[in-house]
Protein backbone atom coordinates (compact mmCIF):
# COMPACT_ATOMS: atom_id res chain seq x y z
CA UNK A 1 0.00 0.00 0.00
CA UNK A 2 1.32 3.47 -0.92
CA UNK A 3 1.54 6.13 1.22
CA UNK A 4 -0.22 9.58 0.27
CA UNK A 5 2.59 12.24 0.60
CA UNK A 6 1.29 15.91 1.78
CA UNK A 7 3.42 17.35 -1.03
CA UNK A 8 1.63 20.88 -2.25
CA UNK A 9 1.25 19.04 -5.78
CA UNK A 10 -1.48 16.70 -3.58
CA UNK A 11 -2.41 19.39 -1.73
CA UNK A 12 -3.35 21.40 -5.00
CA UNK A 13 -4.57 18.34 -6.74
CA UNK A 14 -6.83 16.90 -3.41
CA UNK A 15 -8.00 20.85 -3.31
CA UNK A 16 -8.91 21.01 -6.88
CA UNK A 17 -10.63 17.71 -7.08
CA UNK A 18 -12.64 18.70 -3.64
CA UNK A 19 -13.79 22.22 -5.24
CA UNK A 20 -14.57 19.92 -8.51
CA UNK A 21 -16.98 17.71 -6.31
CA UNK A 22 -18.77 20.65 -4.72
CA UNK A 23 -19.28 22.63 -7.83
CA UNK A 24 -21.10 19.54 -9.38
CA UNK A 25 -22.62 18.84 -5.87
CA UNK A 26 -24.46 22.10 -5.48
CA UNK A 27 -26.78 22.54 -8.31
CA UNK A 28 -27.94 19.08 -7.91
CA UNK A 29 -28.45 19.36 -4.22
CA UNK A 30 -30.60 22.80 -5.02
CA UNK A 31 -32.82 21.14 -7.38
CA UNK A 32 -33.75 17.76 -4.54
CA UNK A 33 -35.67 20.25 -2.98
CA UNK A 34 -38.70 19.99 -1.00
CA UNK A 35 -42.30 19.02 -1.70
CA UNK A 36 -45.42 19.61 0.60
CA UNK A 37 -47.35 16.26 1.20
CA UNK A 38 -50.57 15.72 -1.22
CA UNK A 39 -53.55 16.47 0.07
CA UNK A 40 -54.41 12.78 -0.06
CA UNK A 41 -52.68 9.71 -0.33
CA UNK A 42 -52.29 8.50 -3.99
CA UNK A 43 -51.57 5.13 -5.38
CA UNK A 44 -49.45 5.90 -8.12
CA UNK A 45 -48.50 9.79 -8.13
CA UNK A 46 -45.61 10.76 -5.79
CA UNK A 47 -45.42 14.45 -3.86
CA UNK A 48 -43.27 15.46 -6.16
CA UNK A 49 -44.92 14.49 -9.46
CA UNK A 50 -48.08 15.54 -7.33
CA UNK A 51 -46.89 19.02 -6.45
CA UNK A 52 -45.59 19.57 -10.01
CA UNK A 53 -48.46 18.50 -12.18
CA UNK A 54 -50.83 20.69 -9.60
CA UNK A 55 -48.34 23.86 -10.50
CA UNK A 56 -48.45 22.78 -14.15
CA UNK A 57 -52.25 21.64 -14.44
CA UNK A 58 -52.77 25.40 -12.54
CA UNK A 59 -50.78 27.24 -15.21
CA UNK A 60 -52.75 25.70 -18.23
CA UNK A 61 -56.08 25.29 -16.27
CA UNK A 62 -56.22 28.15 -13.78
CA UNK A 63 -58.26 28.31 -11.03
CA UNK A 64 -61.34 31.35 -10.95
CA UNK A 65 -62.36 31.33 -14.36
CA UNK A 66 -65.52 30.34 -16.15
CA UNK A 67 -64.75 26.65 -15.03
CA UNK A 68 -64.98 24.49 -12.40
CA UNK A 69 -61.94 23.75 -10.55
CA UNK A 70 -58.32 23.58 -12.07
CA UNK A 71 -56.05 21.83 -14.26
CA UNK A 72 -53.80 21.69 -11.05
CA UNK A 73 -56.92 20.88 -8.34
CA UNK A 74 -57.39 17.84 -6.59
CA UNK A 75 -60.13 16.56 -8.41
CA UNK A 76 -57.72 16.48 -11.66
CA UNK A 77 -54.63 15.02 -9.85
CA UNK A 78 -57.24 12.23 -8.43
CA UNK A 79 -58.04 11.56 -12.40
CA UNK A 80 -54.02 11.36 -13.19
CA UNK A 81 -53.72 9.03 -10.25
CA UNK A 82 -56.09 6.56 -11.62
CA UNK A 83 -55.00 6.84 -15.04
CA UNK A 84 -50.99 6.23 -14.08
CA UNK A 85 -52.85 3.15 -12.64
CA UNK A 86 -54.57 2.03 -15.83
CA UNK A 87 -51.74 2.58 -18.69
CA UNK A 88 -48.88 0.06 -19.41
CA UNK A 89 -46.25 0.34 -16.93
CA UNK A 90 -44.02 2.36 -19.95
CA UNK A 91 -46.40 4.91 -20.40
CA UNK A 92 -46.80 5.41 -16.75
CA UNK A 93 -43.22 5.53 -16.65
CA UNK A 94 -43.07 8.57 -19.10
CA UNK A 95 -46.20 10.32 -17.08
CA UNK A 96 -44.26 10.22 -14.17
CA UNK A 97 -41.20 11.70 -16.12
CA UNK A 98 -43.12 14.28 -18.02
CA UNK A 99 -43.31 16.80 -15.09
CA UNK A 100 -39.48 15.99 -14.17
CA UNK A 101 -38.59 17.93 -17.88
CA UNK A 102 -40.49 21.00 -16.90
CA UNK A 103 -39.39 21.00 -13.27
CA UNK A 104 -35.07 20.59 -13.48
CA UNK A 105 -35.08 21.81 -17.11
CA UNK A 106 -34.48 25.37 -15.04
CA UNK A 107 -31.14 23.95 -13.72
CA UNK A 108 -29.68 24.81 -17.53
CA UNK A 109 -32.23 28.21 -17.52
CA UNK A 110 -30.75 31.31 -16.57
CA UNK A 111 -32.65 30.76 -12.97
CA UNK A 112 -29.25 28.71 -11.83
CA UNK A 113 -29.90 25.53 -10.32
CA UNK A 114 -33.24 26.67 -9.15
CA UNK A 115 -36.30 23.86 -9.80
CA UNK A 116 -39.81 25.28 -11.44
CA UNK A 117 -41.25 24.06 -7.92
CA UNK A 118 -39.12 26.66 -6.12
CA UNK A 119 -38.75 29.59 -8.39
CA UNK A 120 -40.71 32.86 -7.24
CA UNK A 121 -44.63 32.42 -9.00
CA UNK A 122 -43.91 35.31 -11.35
CA UNK A 123 -40.62 33.62 -12.79
CA UNK A 124 -42.71 30.22 -13.07
CA UNK A 125 -44.93 32.04 -14.81
CA UNK A 126 -42.70 33.39 -17.39
CA UNK A 127 -40.56 30.32 -18.12
CA UNK A 128 -43.76 27.86 -18.75
CA UNK A 129 -44.70 30.82 -21.00
CA UNK A 130 -41.60 30.74 -22.86
CA UNK A 131 -42.01 26.79 -22.88
CA UNK A 132 -45.10 27.40 -24.75
CA UNK A 133 -44.04 29.55 -27.43
CA UNK A 134 -40.81 27.31 -28.01
CA UNK A 135 -40.25 26.52 -31.31
CA UNK A 136 -37.77 24.25 -31.08
CA UNK A 137 -39.18 20.49 -31.62
CA UNK A 138 -37.92 18.61 -28.31
CA UNK A 139 -39.48 21.76 -25.88
CA UNK A 140 -43.00 21.69 -27.84
CA UNK A 141 -43.46 18.16 -28.11
CA UNK A 142 -43.11 18.06 -24.66
CA UNK A 143 -45.34 21.15 -23.98
CA UNK A 144 -47.75 19.27 -26.19
CA UNK A 145 -47.83 16.13 -23.90
CA UNK A 146 -48.24 17.74 -20.94
CA UNK A 147 -51.53 19.45 -22.93
CA UNK A 148 -52.87 16.62 -23.74
CA UNK A 149 -51.58 15.10 -20.32
CA UNK A 150 -53.74 18.06 -18.83
CA UNK A 151 -56.40 17.53 -21.00
CA UNK A 152 -57.28 14.11 -19.88
CA UNK A 153 -57.03 15.20 -16.33
CA UNK A 154 -59.22 18.38 -16.70
CA UNK A 155 -61.51 19.08 -19.63
CA UNK A 156 -62.99 15.49 -19.29
CA UNK A 157 -64.41 16.09 -15.80
CA UNK A 158 -68.20 15.87 -16.52
CA UNK A 159 -68.52 18.95 -14.36
CA UNK A 160 -65.93 20.37 -16.92
CA UNK A 161 -67.69 19.05 -19.75
CA UNK A 162 -71.02 20.45 -18.24
CA UNK A 163 -69.82 24.28 -18.11
CA UNK A 164 -68.34 24.13 -21.24
CA UNK A 165 -71.49 23.12 -22.72
CA UNK A 166 -70.49 20.12 -25.06
CA UNK A 167 -73.11 17.15 -25.98
CA UNK A 168 -71.58 13.97 -24.17
CA UNK A 169 -69.50 12.15 -26.13
CA UNK A 170 -70.73 8.73 -27.85
CA UNK A 171 -69.79 5.65 -27.07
Amino acid sequence: MQKLELSRRNVLLLGSGAVALLLGVYPAMRQIGCYPAPPEPFEHLGAKSAAIYALLGDFLAPPGGPLPGSGGDLESLRRLDRLLGSVPSTTATLLRALPLAFEHSTALDRYGARSLYHLPPDRQREFLVEWAEADDLIRAQLFMALRSTVGMMYFERPEVVRAMHIAPGCG
